[in-house]
């Protein structure tokens, strides 16, 4: 068990490197209810990312918005009205490197004595795709770059179906930390592949 903490460390970091590799990506969503919060958002219309690999379902009167700063067609950036700047979730889809792969998918994996062990690394299927959702909070977080506002609570990642691309979702509170989560939760259970 030990052996596995510094993988898992590493993977944590390296995937923080991914956020913020993604620049000033910033998104403010929110998440469905999970046990504890008293937060509930009704869901509004479903959205999509620009190259439309994944959909979902926003809260009711949350903007989506393409990320910033590039405005890239495979992230969306959501928040509800009146949120910080880091009140924010992010759905993206990004192409997998199927060369050298990511040090992330190593999270995907299904034998138990390779995979992290950790009641904080939920693995979920979501729309037939393997996923895992982190609950950075209860892991204790991670290096968060001074630049990028806000405290991350959550990250999904998976491979999308046929293989070709990864998902990412990110989701940060600021000041609305009950509203985030629940927003979160119901992003990512709403989240289909159109094949």
């Amino acid at each position: 068990m030990t052996r596995k903490w510094p993988l898992f460390i590493v993977v944590l970091i390296l995937s923080f490197g991914v956020v913020v590799a993604l620049g000033s990506q910033r998104s403010d969503t929110g998440s469905a209810t999970r046990a504890g919060d008293t937060t509930r958002l009704d869901p509004g219309e479903r959205s999509t990312t620009g190259d439309g690999r994944v959909s979902f379902t926003a809260p009711k009167g949350w903007a989506t918005s393409p990320c910033p700063p590039r405005g890239d067609a495979n992230c969306v950036h959501l928040s509800p009205s009146g949120a910080a700047a880091g009140d924010a979730v992010i759905v993206m889809a990004s192409e997998s490197n199927k060369v050298e792969g990511s040090p992330m998918d190593l999270l995907l994996v299904d034998d138990p004595s390779v995979a992290v062990q950790d009641p904080s690394v939920e693995r979920l299927t979501l729309d037939g795709a393997k996923a895992v959702r982190m609950d950075l909070a209860a892991l204790g977080g991670g290096p968060r770059p001074s630049d990028l506002p806000g405290v991350q609570d959550v990250m999904v990642y998976g491979t999308l179906p046929g293989d070709t691309h990864d998902l990412l979702v990110t989701c940060s509170h600021d000041r609305l930390v009950a509203e985030m989560r629940a927003g979160c939760d119901l992003i990512v259970e709403s989240l289909r592949f159109p094949r």
